[in-house]
């Protein structure tokens, strides 16, 4: 299958409301994802920084770390945060035969569901195809991408990120950052800046569910 056939056969769910990009709400409230984890290597500076802020996130995580990594994810659960699937391993799920999808993303939802509720799902690269979504809603996960994402630092951010996205977080915003590798160690910078920025203009980072709620 090629992206162009990929990306096509996504249209009609993303049309449809199949695919979450953004959750509007009249409170002063935006949702951090963060997609990749979790790594000794970026997530306790994540989870420092967020406390620091009394903020919240959802974390999609994927299941090959999150085996490799329980405390880690006991942690991000114990903290107040959100798991959520982000297939087993980091790959395009479009380039997945669905039975291989299927057995990935039930793999991970094994893994995660040890440590809490998982109802969101995150397709790695960004898309899935409309089989992939079928497969994923079978089992109760709604699919989300998101609005304002950080480009540099391979989705970690760089100094000039906590402005840009700054910029563009509204109320209902979906925010997408990475971590998960030594080279995105900015990361928790990324958010300490974010967060203090969005204090100041009365705004508050949730998980999904909370801003779904």
């Amino acid at each position: 299958m090629t992206l162009l056939t990929a990306l096509g056969r996504s249209v009609g769910p993303v049309l449809s409301g199949r695919v979450l990009f953004s959750l509007p709400t009249r409170a002063p409230r935006f949702a951090l994802t963060v997609d990749d984890g979790p790594s000794p290597a970026t997530t306790p500076a994540l989870l420092d920084a967020l406390a620091r802020h009394g903020a919240r996130a959802s974390f999609f995580l994927l299941g090959d770390q999150a085996e490799a990594h329980p405390d880690l994810v006991a942690r991000i659960a114990a903290d107040g945060h959100e798991l959520g699937n982000h297939t087993w391993r980091d790959e395009p799920t479009w380039t997945l035969p669905v039975a291989e999808f299927r057995e990935k993303l039930h793999a991970t939802q094994r893994v995660l569901t040890a440590h809490g509720p998982v109802r969101w799902f995150r397709p790695g690269s960004g898309w899935p195809t409309e089989a992939h979504l079928a497969v994923a809603e079978q089992v109760g996960l709604r699919c989300v991408l998101g609005s304002a994402a950080a480009i540099d630092g391979s989705g970690a951010g760089g100094p000039r990120s906590a402005r840009l996205l700054d910029l563009v977080v509204r109320r209902g915003t979906i925010v997408v950052l990475h971590e998960g590798t030594p080279g995105r160690r900015a990361v928790a910078a990324t958010v300490d800046a974010l967060l203090a920025r969005t204090a100041r203009r009365g705004l508050a980072a949730v998980t999904l569910s909370e801003l779904a709620g």
